[in-house]
């Protein structure tokens, strides 16, 4: 499957490498020059720099028709942005996002996100099962 991973450096790394080694196929999109280069020699690959948030850098990153596109960008409303752009203009079929805020993982599933993960709340879960 086709991947795209936006955002969020070390998660981005790991994920990347985790993806790769099942099969998949991972477009990345960073924002950072010198973590493009980086992620880029060591997997190999092709890492688009850019912010995701603007439609030519997805264009770029060949995002189109993906299987999974993964936000993982600091800010909760440019997650959702970008996983409304990646589905409407890029025919991804799914997207998954991070919050930081756990009262927008309603709103964003609402609002198209097919997953949105509040680490809070997965923490907050573990912590009530004793």
């Amino acid at each position: 499957m086709k991947i795209a991973v936006a955002g969020g450096r070390e998660t981005a790394d790991y994920l990347t490498g985790l993806l790769r080694e099942a099969g998949h196929k991972v477009a990345v999109i960073q924002e950072d020059r010198a973590f493009c280069e980086h992620l880029s020699a060591k997997y190999d690959m092709s890492v688009t720099c850019g912010d995701p948030c603007r439609e030519d850098v997805l264009a770029d990153a060949g995002i189109r028709g993906c299987g999974l596109f993964l936000a993982l960008l600091p800010e909760d409303a440019d997650n959702l942005e970008v996983c409304q752009m990646a589905k409407r203009l890029f025919a991804a079929e799914k997207t998954a996002c991070l919050v930081r805020n756990p009262a927008n993982v309603e709103i964003f599933e609402s609002l198209g996100v097919d997953r949105a993960v509040s680490p809070a709340r997965l923490l907050a879960a573990y912590a009530a099962e004793g």
